[in-house]
């Protein structure tokens, strides 16, 4: 069938409607294209499809760099211009916070999205590995399949050495514990984290600048794969935050603990990996740390806290934890996001607490890729300030 396309969609699909209004999902295709499509999946309701021919052709479409483009499972966003996918991310965001938060773009001040160079950018992957076939690589687009790959685009140049000269993943690969992971694939899995001078293999810390802080960072741990773009986010992060007292839920390794942490000021991080808190305090050594799951903290502050930084999973917050969090009456939530569908959800939870959405700022830490990171400034009361 020919459809003409109207939107980008979480996830990057393209939505169409046919003449019957049934809603068809098209991967691959920018809004207002006209494309000539098969259906992939019927799931009565809906739709999913490919394109088989582009009829006419947005402005902005682009052909992709990579030569793994369409077979390689990562890097879903080729085809658009670096600041072209900026701005689409961005009406994803923004269509995704009116159809799903409720909360219209002319309600709070949307500031300047940052960006950072398109390539050569990630320092952290994970590579699967064919042992016996000494081969490594990613997985392919939609499938189980090893894709051998020998340089990747996106990743630093150190990092591409490993593709090069793979014989430490090789060596990774059969002592990991991360081997065949979860049964999602039979390849072993090796994630590497690059510092400032080495790797981070099977555990060992590193050190990465970021910054005017020095972090140590593993392999087996989460930290931002820009390096760019992440001492922006978080140099906005503490411009933001107010008071003496903060507090940073879902603190990982300390990343924001560390900008946040002042002379005269209170920063009480909560996460619940040891391993995160180990190095948190090394990185934070001035904060208050607790071991635990948010949504299972019951702390009550001797004091009213001023600002709470929260940077949860792409699964959202538990539906307690914005309740837990008015309990402590904050003059301000700094709110991180990498999933504007689960943090549209969480702000009508705020929403009933009180705490409107006053400032957002997209940061595209992840070009080539439909990943956007948000962070938004929610207060007390419906004005702006």
């Amino acid at each position: 069938m020919v459809l003409t396309t109207e939107k980008l969609l979480q996830g990057g699909s393209a939505l169409a409607t046919t003449r019957e209004g049934k809603k068809v999902f098209i991967a691959d295709a920018l809004p207002d294209e006209t494309l000539k499509v098969s259906i992939t999946q019927d799931k009565g309701g809906y739709a999913f499809a490919k394109i088989d021919e582009i009829l006419v052709r947005s402005e902005d479409r682009i052909e992709p760099a990579c030569p793994y483009w369409s077979v390689c499972g990562g890097c879903d966003f080729q085809y658009a211009e670096k600041h072209v996918q900026a701005r689409l991310k961005e009406s994803i965001v923004e269509d995704n916070l009116r159809r799903l938060g409720g909360v219209d773009r002319t309600s709070f001040e949307w500031e300047r999205t940052v960006a950072s160079q398109g390539w050569a950018y990630r320092n952290r992957a994970r590579f699967h590995v064919d042992v016996p076939a000494k081969t490594v690589g990613f997985l392919a687009r939609q499938s189980n399949a090893l894709v051998p790959i020998t340089s990747c685009a996106v990743l630093q140049e150190k990092l591409n050495t490993l593709l090069s000269e793979p014989d430490c993943l090789f060596e990774a690969a059969q002592k990991s514990r991360f081997d065949k992971s979860r049964g999602q694939s039979e390849y072993s899995q090796v994630p590497v984290f690059l510092g400032d001078d080495s790797f981070s293999l099977s555990g060992k810390a590193v050190r990465i600048t970021i910054g005017s802080h020095q972090f140590m960072v593993t392999n087996e741990v989460f930290f931002q794969s820009n390096p760019f773009l992440l001492p922006a986010m978080a140099e906005y992060i503490d411009a933001c935050a107010v008071g003496d007292v903060v507090m940073d839920l879902y603190s990982g390794v300390g990343t924001f603990s560390a900008f946040l942490a002042k002379e005269g000021r209170t920063v009480i991080s909560v996460e619940r990996d040891q391993k995160c808190l180990a190095l948190a305090k090394q990185n934070a050594p001035d904060c208050e740390y607790v071991i635990s799951a948010v949504e299972r903290w019951k702390k009550k502050p001797k004091s009213r806290v001023d600002t709470v930084v929260v940077d949860p999973p792409r699964v959202g917050l538990d539906a307690s934890v914005p309740s837990m969090i008015a309990c402590f009456k904050p003059k301000r939530i700094l709110y991180v996001s990498c999933n504007s569908v689960t943090l549209a959800r969480d702000l009508q939870r705020f929403r009933h607490e009180g705490y409107t959405l006053q400032k957002l700022r997209m940061f595209d830490l992840y070009p080539q890729t439909f990943h956007h990171e948000v962070v938004a400034i929610l207060e007390k009361g419906d004005i702006r300030t």
